[in-house]
């Protein structure tokens, strides 16, 4: 089977750190162990004077110990093909011959999503153990190997430093790297056309695989917002553009204050309209304004920790200004970076918000041009950076709509109370609907990752330690067992044994389930 491999360092690193994080339970690095933290973008924890090294060129990490043994981490990615079970066994095979082409490797193995393969070495080889695990996406597969070695005497006795040293593994922020704008952690991000299923009003090019929430949304003849939401199909980045709970909004002046409108409240227009009554706020304090109040229902503990004006925004959106006809307006431009907590733990982001006063000196009348940003993980943020800027630099109005929507607003709006209520009704509800499938993307990405990592974080620790997980059906309870026999059996002393051909020990003894 000849397979196009791409290794990539970050997707092991981000992986690594969600599988750890999402753990129940994570016990710190045994006492005088020291932790080593590469520039690659990685630490670990390792028993004194075993040695660490990375290859940037092949995506390998290399620990050697002091007794002979070794750990070596090369987390792969196959673009465009998806592997099962057969082709996970032919492939750990090929890797551990390639590995170590010394060792006699047994048949691989290959339940579920993890395969292995074992060499057992007599009293003067080496052992070893190679253990494959992948996970599929739209463009292509994660595969993680971890090949462990000792030699023969020395194996066995290192079946728990080999786990507490993988266990340890973390992926830090590296900020001195650069990711190009068509590459996240998980590997090369492929985009394509999706289009305002509402009015079809725009397009954005939106990473494939990710899910995709908004559109377009009239409240009034006039009043149409715009708010999409895509989330990456790990749950780790979420990107967002515009806000549909924001609106117009008005300068606050003595002919409203005389009808009792003050600051806070709404100013109701013939189609339906409301504007809301607030000063005008530049594009930097809105953007910290924003992540501050509105973001801190999604993460916790929202703190600001840099941003300002950012004039070349105004510059970068010079084309879409012209095309809307507002080469003349007074706009500001700025953006709030921000770290908080989510459910998984830090969460980082940033806020880019454009504010204009469409006719300065004539009209009060205000809104946000541009909004968007994003929040991500910690080891997403550059990929989050990099592909929330690519979606948003790809928005593009359709210019039928633009010409309808110009006719409609140029004209005198006439419509009944009756009308305008029900467009408001239908956009309103259009909204809470979106709003729903939003809380339940970012919730069922949470539940996703922590079965998930979960799920990965045991299989892997029972392919290092050569162990397997059975239940008890009579009694619902779990166990840890050695895993070198097919069936297993339980009698009625709670002894456990086990064998390969599926017959019973005897009239006392019942079967225990394997999972998978």
């Amino acid at each position: 089977m000849r397979l196009h491999l791409r290794c990539y360092l970050l997707t092991f690193l981000a992986f690594l750190s969600f599988a750890t994080a999402c753990r129940s339970a994570n016990p710190a690095p045994p006492a005088g162990w020291r932790t080593h933290t590469d520039p690659a973008g990685y630490s670990v924890a390792t028993p004194p004077g075993w040695q660490v090294a990375t290859d940037t060129r092949q995506g390998r990490i290399a620990l050697n110990g002091t007794r002979g043994e070794k750990i070596i981490v090369w987390p792969i990615f196959i673009e465009q093909k998806q592997l099962n079970a057969d082709g996970a066994a032919r492939l750990v095979m090929q890797l551990a011959r390639k590995l170590d082409a010394s060792l006699s490797w047994s048949t691989a193995a290959a339940p579920a999503h993890t395969a292995r393969v074992i060499a057992r070495g007599s009293a003067s080889q080496r052992s070893g153990s190679t253990v494959l695990t992948w996970s599929s996406s739209p463009t292509g597969t994660a595969v993680y190997v971890y090949e462990l070695e000792a030699p023969a005497q020395v194996y066995p006795a290192s079946a728990e430093t080999f786990a507490n040293i993988l266990r340890s593994f973390r992926g830090v922020e590296d900020n001195a790297a650069s990711q190009p704008s068509t590459r996240a952690d998980s590997g090369p991000v492929s985009f394509t056309n999706w289009t305002d299923p509402r009015e079809g009003a725009f397009t954005i090019q939106a990473p494939r695989g990710w899910q995709v929430v908004g559109g377009a949304y009239r409240l009034s003849a006039t009043d149409i917002r715009e708010s999409v939401t895509l989330a990456s199909p790990d749950g780790q980045m979420r990107i967002f553009i515009g806000d549909a709970s924001l609106g117009a909004f008005t300068e606050p002046n003595q002919m409203l204050a005389y009808g009792g409108l003050r600051e806070g409240s709404y100013q109701t227009l013939g189609d339906g309209t409301r504007l809301e009554i607030r000063r005008f706020i530049p594009g930097a304090q809105f953007a910290r304004s924003y992540a501050q109040n509105r973001l801190s229902a999604q993460c916790s503990g929202v703190q600001v920790t840099s941003g300002g004006d950012r004039p070349e925004l105004i510059s970068a959106f010079s084309q879409a200004l012209r095309e809307d006809s507002l080469t003349g307006a007074r706009t500001t431009a700025g953006d709030a970076v921000f770290s908080c907590t989510g459910k998984n733990g830090p969460v980082h982001g940033r806020v880019f918000a454009l504010t204009m006063l469409p006719l300065p000196g004539r009209a009060q009348l205000w809104y946000i041009y541009r909004l968007y940003g994003y929040l991500a993980s910690p080891e997403r943020q550059q990929a989050a950076e990099s592909i929330s800027r690519q979606v948003m630099n790809s928005w593009r109005v359709d210019p039928q709509w633009r010409a309808r929507e110009r006719q409609i607003a140029n004209s005198a709006v006439q419509q009944d109370n009756a009308r305008s209520q029900q467009i408001q009704a239908r956009a309103l509800q259009a909204i809470r609907d979106d709003q729903r499938q939003t809380s339940d993307m970012i919730v069922n990405g949470y539940n996703q990752r922590s079965k998930v990592y979960d799920e990965i974080s045991r299989k892997r620790e029972n392919s290092i330690l050569g162990t397997t997980d059975v239940v008890d059906q009579s009694s619902g309870k779990q166990y840890k067992i050695d895993s070198y026999s097919d069936y297993h059996w339980m009698n009625n002393q709670g002894d456990i044994t086990g064998n390969n051909t599926g017959s019973s020990p005897g009239y006392s003894w019942h079967e225990l389930v394997t999972l998978p």
